[in-house]
């Protein structure tokens, strides 16, 4: 059986634990949203395709980062042969 005293420290303990919640309503800390007087605020955010879209650009850009990260010059190339004929003719 819940004493008065226990009900006290119950209370005590969900008023602390308010400092920490934020209402869905006002989007402010302090109280729940049922006990909310404030009115509602607008909050911008992108839609989904918006987001969508601009993580698949993301991923092009990387992509294309990536590709002309390894993409070598042909006077690389060019090298590189040079190099293997090189080796190849002091092997023999």
């Amino acid at each position: 059986m819940a004493t008065p005293m226990h009900r006290l420290i119950a209370r005590r303990q969900a008023e602390a634990n308010k400092q920490h919640v934020r209402c869905q309503k006002c989007l402010e800390f302090g109280h729940w949203t049922y006990e909310c007087t404030g009115k509602r605020k607008y909050l911008h955010r992108p839609s989904r395709t918006a987001e969508l879209k601009k993580a698949l650009k993301e991923k092009e850009n990387r992509l294309l980062l990536l590709q002309q990260r390894s993409f070598s010059p042909p006077h690389v190339y060019q090298h590189r042969r040079n190099c293997r004929k090189k080796d190849e003719e002091k092997k023999v």
